[in-house]
C-alpha cells in the first residue's frame, strides 16, 4: 500500500468516526430530519413501489403483445397499452375486493347497531350488580363526577371534535394529492424504465471502478428478480389461504365467512403472521353473536393457518425466491423480530438475495481451490 493510499484510508476512517459521533449525539434531531425528508419524498417513494408492483404484470403483457406485433416502431405504443392494462387490472382487483367487502361491512355494521341496545342493557345490568355488591365503588364514582366541570368538559369535547374533523379533512385531501402524484410518478417510471436503468448504470460506472460497478448492477438485477418473484408468490399464497378458509368456514356454517376470507387474503400479504390480524377481527365479529363460536373459529383458523404457513407457504413463496422451507421460516421470524411487520415482508426476499450472493461467492472460492464436493 502506497503512502497516498494509506493517508486516504486514515482520512476515511476519521470521517466515519466523526460522522458516527455526530449521529449518536444528535440522534433525535437526525430522526426528525429524516422524518421530514421521507414525508416530502413520500409521493415518490409510493410511486416507486407502485411502479415496481405494476411492472410485474406490465412486463408480461408487453412480452405477449410484442410477440404478436413484431414491428419495433410500435414498441412505445405497446408500452403505453401495457401500462394502461396493468393499471386497469390493479383498479379491478381493488374494485373487486371493495365490491365483496363493502356490502358485508354495511350488513355487519347494521347487525352491530341492532345488537347495541342488548349489549348496553347487559352492560348496564352488570354495572348495577357490581355497584350493589361494592357500594364503595359507587361512592368513588359520585365523588369523581362531582369534581368534574361539566361545561369545561363539553367545551373540550366540542373543541376536540372540531379540530379532529379539520385534521381528518386536511389529511384526506393530502392523501388524495399524494396518491395522485404517486400514480403519475409511477407511470413516468414505467414509461422511461430503460432510460432510468441506463442512468443508474452510468452513475455506477462513473463513481465506482468497473469491478464494483458490475457487482452493484448484478446485485440490483438479482434484487429485482427476487422481489418480483416474491410479490407474485405472496399474492398466489394469499389467494390460496383465502379460498381454503372460505371453504372451511362455509362448511362449518360460520357467520361472516366471505368477509373474513377476503380480509385474510389482504392481510396475508404480510408473510405467515399477517393472517392473525384477520383472525382477531373475525373472532371479535363472531363473538358479538356467540362467544363460544368465536373460540371454535380461533381453533379452526389456527389449524388452517398452521397447515398453510408450514406446508403451502414455504413451497410456493420459498421456492419462488430460491429458499428452502426451513430458511423461509427462519428469514421471516428473524426479520419480524428485528423490524416488525416491515421485517416480515422484506425479510424473505432480502435473505434470498444474501443467500444467492453467498452461494455464488462460495462456489467461486471452491472452484478456485479445485475442490469437488
Amino acid at each position: 500500500m502506497t503512502e497516498k493510499e494509506e493517508m486516504k484510508k486514515w482520512i476515511t476512517l476519521i470521517l466515519i468516526a466523526v460522522i458516527s459521533y455526530f449521529l449518536i449525539n444528535n440522534f433525535t434531531t437526525v430522526l426528525n430530519i429524516l422524518g421530514k425528508i421521507i414525508n416530502v419524498l413520500l409521493p415518490f417513494i409510493l410511486g416507486g413501489v407502485l411502479a415496481f408492483i405494476l411492472n410485474i404484470p406490465m412486463t408480461k403483457i408487453e412480452n405477449i403483445l410484442l410477440k404478436k406485433i413484431k414491428n419495433k416502431k410500435y414498441k412505445s405504443l405497446v408500452r403505453i397499452i401495457s401500462i394502461i392494462l396493468s393499471l386497469l387490472l390493479f383498479i379491478l382487483v381493488i374494485g373487486f375486493i371493495s365490491f365483496l367487502l363493502i356490502p358485508e361491512l354495511v350488513e355487519n355494521i347494521e347487525a352491530l347497531i341492532t345488537n347495541i341496545p342488548n349489549l348496553v342493557s347487559e352492560a348496564e345490568d352488570f354495572i348495577l350488580n357490581l355497584l350493589d355488591q361494592h357500594p364503595s365503588i359507587q361512592v368513588e364514582i359520585e365523588k369523581m363526577f362531582t369534581s368534574i366541570n361539566t361545561s369545561s368538559l363539553l367545551a373540550d369535547a366540542l373543541n376536540y371534535i372540531v379540530n379532529g374533523s379539520l385534521s381528518f379533512i386536511s389529511s384526506f385531501i393530502s392523501s388524495i394529492i399524494t396518491l395522485f402524484t404517486a400514480i403519475i410518478f409511477s407511470i413516468y417510471m414505467l414509461t422511461q424504465k430503460e432510460y432510468l436503468i441506463k442512468g443508474v448504470k452510468k452513475v455506477s460506472f462513473a463513481y465506482l471502478n468497473k469491478e464494483k460497478a458490475n457487482k452493484l448492477i448484478e446485485v440490483g438485477s438479482l434484487a429485482n428478480k427476487t422481489f418480483s418473484k416474491f410479490i407474485s408468490g405472496q399474492c398466489v399464497d394469499a389467494i390460496i389461504l383465502g379460498i381454503i378458509l372460505f371453504i372451511v368456514l362455509s362448511l362449518f356454517k360460520f357467520p361472516y365467512a366471505l368477509l373474513i376470507s377476503v380480509l385474510t387474503c389482504i392481510t396475508a400479504l404480510i408473510p405467515i403472521f399477517g393472517a392473525l390480524i384477520a383472525m382477531a377481527v373475525g373472532a371479535i365479529l363472531i363473538a358479538i353473536t356467540s362467544p363460544l363460536e368465536a373460540l371454535l373459529f380461533i381453533v379452526i383458523f389456527q389449524i388452517v393457518q398452521q397447515i398453510e404457513g408450514n406446508f403451502i407457504y414455504p413451497r410456493i413463496v420459498g421456492s419462488s425466491v430460491g429458499l428452502s422451507p426451513l430458511w423461509t421460516l427462519f428469514a421471516i421470524t428473524v426479520g419480524g423480530s428485528l423490524f416488525g411487520v416491515v421485517g416480515m415482508i422484506i425479510g424473505l426476499p432480502l435473505a434470498s438475495i444474501a443467500y444467492a450472493i453467498l452461494r455464488s461467492n462460495v462456489n467461486n472460492k471452491i472452484t478456485e481451490k479445485n475442490i469437488s464436493i
